[in-house]
C-alpha cells in the first residue's frame, strides 16, 4: 500500500474511531450511574417494574461490549492484512501508521498546527512589521513547528504502544479482547448453538478496553486532525447527567411501589 492510500484510510478512520468511543463513553456512563443509584435506593422494594430495570441495564452492557468491540474489530484471516481492512478500528489504524513513510507524512503536516502567527507579522497598522520583527516571528514560528513535529512523532508512538498491549501474549487487554469478540461473534452478531464462547466477557473487561480505545482515540485525534480530545471531561459531564437520570428513574420506581401499597 503506498503513502497516499494510507493516508485516506487514516483521515476517514480517525474521526469515526473518535465518535464511536465517544458514544461508548457516554452509554459506559449511564450504565454506571444506573448501576451506583438505582440498586441501592431500591433496597429491600421490589415492584413489577425491577425486572424491566434489568432489561434495560442488560441491553445497556450489550451495546457496549458491541461498541468496544467494534473499536478493536481486525480481520484474523492472514490473506487480508490489517491495513487492507475497510474496518475504522483501533488496530487497522495502527498497521496504517506503520506503512513506510506515513508517519514522516503526518510529521510534517503536524507542522501546520500552529495557525494565526503570520499575523502577528504585521505591525497592526497595515504595513509589514520591521526585519527584525519579522526574524524574531519566524524563528517563533519555527520552534512551534519543531516542537508540533516531534509531538506528532511522540503521540504515533504512543498510539502505537496502546495497540501493541492488545496483543501482548498474555495480557490481560489480549484476554479481554478474546472474550468480547468471541461473544460478539457467538451470541451477539449469531446463535450458534455449537460453539458456545469459552468464556464470557465480565464488566471489568469492558472498563479496561475502553480506557484503552479513549486513549487511542485522543492520540489518534491528535496526530490526524490536531484536536486535543478529552474524553475524561466528557466521561464526568455524561456521568453527571446519567445520575440526575437514574434519580428520576429511582423515584418513579418508588413511587410505584408505594402506588402499588395503596391497592
Amino acid at each position: 500500500m503506498d503513502v497516499e492510500e494510507a493516508l485516506r484510510r487514516i483521515r476517514l478512520i480517525t474521526p469515526m474511531l473518535r465518535q464511536d468511543v465517544g458514544t461508548a463513553v457516554a452509554s459506559h456512563s449511564v450504565m454506571e450511574a444506573c448501576n451506583d443509584v438505582i440498586p441501592p435506593g431500591m433496597k429491600g422494594i421490589h415492584t413489577a417494574y425491577n425486572d424491566t430495570y434489568g432489561i434495560v441495564q442488560n441491553a445497556l452492557a450489550l451495546k457496549l461490549a458491541m461498541d468496544i468491540a467494534r473499536i478493536f474489530d481486525v480481520g484474523q484471516n492472514p490473506k487480508f492484512p490489517p491495513e487492507t481492512q475497510d474496518k475504522a478500528s483501533v488496530q487497522v489504524l495502527a498497521a496504517l501508521f506503520r506503512v513506510p513513510g506515513v508517519q514522516e507524512r503526518l510529521e510534517a503536516e503536524a507542522s501546520n498546527w500552529l495557525s494565526g502567527i503570520e499575523d502577528l507579522r504585521s505591525d497592526g497598522v497595515g504595513g509589514p512589521s520591521s526585519p527584525e520583527i519579522a526574524a524574531i516571528m519566524e524563528e517563533i514560528e519555527a520552534d512551534h513547528r519543531a516542537r508540533d513535529r516531534e509531538t506528532s512523532r511522540k503521540t504515533i508512538g504512543a498510539y502505537l504502544e496502546v495497540a501493541a498491549r492488545l496483543s501482548a501474549v498474555g495480557s490481560e487487554e489480549e484476554a479481554a479482547i478474546k472474550r468480547i469478540r468471541d461473544f460478539r461473534n457467538r451470541r451477539l452478531a449469531h446463535s450458534l448453538f455449537d460453539k458456545e464462547p469459552d468464556a464470557l466477557p465480565m464488566y471489568a473487561d469492558l472498563n479496561l478496553l475502553l480506557d484503552l480505545a479513549m486513549d487511542a482515540a485522543k492520540h489518534a485525534s491528535l496526530i490526524v486532525e490536531g484536536l486535543n480530545t478529552e474524553f475524561d471531561e466528557q466521561a464526568n459531564r455524561d456521568r453527571t447527567t446519567a445520575e440526575g437520570y437514574a434519580v428520576c428513574v429511582l423515584a418513579g420506581l418508588r413511587s410505584a411501589e408505594a402506588i402499588q401499597c395503596l391497592k
